[in-house]
């Protein structure tokens, strides 16, 4: 997902930069020109940052106040949504992003029939996490020091599904996965780093 977004925004960006370029040679041209709805459609589509720097770049749109005011003002918009929703957690957002069911557990790699992983937020804190801790009879294995999280282990009356959803309604807690199971036998690909 974060990669195709990535990939969407690169060239959402460059197509813009083009399009703001083609729109200036042909203003310089006296030829038909691309419409102001579809230069600013381009910026809010997540082209700002293309949009911006074509503007720069040939001159073009910088003495109107919409693409003036407008294009940074969109960009900022957009990176303060990006941050939001990469900040937040998710019960403060539930209602305007409601949370994902559990995906079926026959589609997940192999994992721990027992033990499951959750991260939670830090300024919420962890007494609610706990409190669940004890209330359904689960048990920490693992307390994470270098994030908020922690590998708990199912109650012996529950299955790991229903405990899994449990825990995704606890106040604070952002995600609930599966403990995945990684064979040492199994063949290291690596990644080979982009420069």
């Amino acid at each position: 997902m974060t990669q195709t977004f990535v990939l969407y925004l690169v060239g959402i960006n460059v197509l813009t930069f083009l399009v703001y370029g083609l729109d200036k040679w042909k203003a310089r041209r006296r030829r038909w020109r691309i419409s102001e709805q579809t230069l600013l459609l381009l910026a809010v589509l997540g082209g700002s940052i293309g949009a911006l720097l074509a503007m720069h770049v040939f001159h073009h749109k910088t003495l109107h106040k919409k693409f003036r005011y407008g294009v940074p003002l969109i960009l900022l918009l957009q990176l303060a949504l990006c941050l939001l929703m990469s900040c937040a957690s998710r019960q403060k957002f539930a209602a305007v992003f409601p949370a994902k069911e559990l995906p079926d557990p026959r589609l997940v790699p192999e994992h721990n029939p027992n033990v499951f992983l959750l991260t939670y937020d830090q300024e919420t804190g962890r007494e609610a996490v706990l409190k669940a801790v004890k209330a359904i009879g689960a048990e920490i294995v693992y307390d994470y020091h270098s994030f908020a999280g922690m590998a708990l282990k199912k109650p012996a009356n529950k299955t790991l599904e229903e405990t899994m959803n449990y825990f995704r309604q606890v106040n604070g807690v952002l995600s609930v996965e599966y403990d995945q199971v990684i064979h040492l036998t199994d063949p290291v690909r690596p990644v080979l780093e982009k420069k």
